[in-house]
């Protein structure tokens, strides 16, 4: 109950500060390193958000440390795709795995995560930050306790947004299970003072649901999603067979109650499964969200 009491206030208090969704044209995920479409005419050029990185090491895979004020060291994964020396700053996606069974898995599973976002991330021209749980039983230590894992995701961002040149309107989101929990929970609440509805660009969540930490039961989701500062772009991947299925399904109901347009501001995916998911997830969840950014 006080987890819900406080994301109403914090849903709240930040009204005031609505975002706005920008759809960018289609060149931009067609022709990911173009400044125009043809390079000298015949589109616009679009706005971004500069971090201002210095360029960071050579791309590929890779591991970076960050400092957490009050929290201490902790190790996060990044894949920085080939054209990392790109005229234009780069959008980035957050990926959070799921329940990992160990603090040490966790570890291990962040890195596969990672791994798993590689080949999507190099067509797509875009970094891949994937911090790694540090719970005893490897799974996400959430707020309102802080400092938090939500602590480690912003600190994961600032280091990779210090390092290279990211456009700070396209960060997207995505979860599996577990993580795709704390997806909902980023993308509808204001628990973390840096990544939330009025900065995500969009977010994914495969075998989540938002009932499971974001807003509890109903009506509690209902009006979470009705106070929402804008429709944030959702993209869900759901196995038939996965037991939170029809909780997927209710979350799709729900949005589309609000508001959300099926193609539109959401993308509602069953695949034929169960609790998994697949590389051809990861690129369809770049496909349906690349074209998206916020801007004040």
């Amino acid at each position: 109950m006080l987890r819900v009491v406080l994301a109403a206030l914090l849903i709240g208090a930040a009204e005031a500060h609505a975002a706005n969704t920008v759809r960018l044209p289609d060149w931009v995920c067609a022709h990911a390193d173009a400044l125009f479409v043809d390079g000298f005419s015949g589109a616009a050029a679009v706005v971004r958000q500069s971090s201002g990185g210095a360029g960071g090491a050579a791309p590929g895979a890779q591991s970076r440390t960050v400092n957490v004020p009050g929290y201490g060291s902790h190790t996060y994964y990044l894949y920085v795709p080939t054209r990392h020396a790109s005229i234009r700053p780069m959008p980035v996606l957050l990926a959070l795995h799921g329940a990992a069974g160990s603090a040490s898995m966790a570890q291990l599973a962040a890195q596969w995560l990672r791994d798993d976002w590689i080949t999507a991330a190099e067509a797509g021209g875009f970094l891949v930050v994937a911090p790694a749980a540090t719970g005893s039983s490897g799974g996400w230590v959430v707020p309102p306790p802080s400092p938090s894992d939500y602590s480690i995701f912003e600190a994961a961002l600032a280091d990779a947004e210090a390092a290279y040149d990211i456009d700070r309107s396209r960060r997207i989101g995505w979860g599996f299970s577990a993580g795709a929990h704390v997806m909902h929970d980023l993308g509808f609440n204001h628990y973390s003072a840096t990544l939330h509805i009025d900065t995500l660009a969009a977010f994914a969540v495969g075998a989540g649901t938002m009932s499971a930490l974001a807003c509890g039961p109903e009506p509690d989701c209902t009006a979470m999603v009705s106070s929402a500062s804008r429709k944030i772009p959702v993209s869900i991947h759901i196995g038939d067979s996965d037991p939170v299925q029809p909780y997927a399904a209710a979350d799709r109901g729900r949005l589309l109650a609000q508001g959300w347009v099926e193609g539109d501001t959401l993308f509602y995916t069953p695949f034929a499964g169960g609790h998994e998911y697949h590389y051809s997830h990861l690129a369809q969840v770049w496909s349906d969200l690349c074209r998206f950014q916020v801007l004040p």
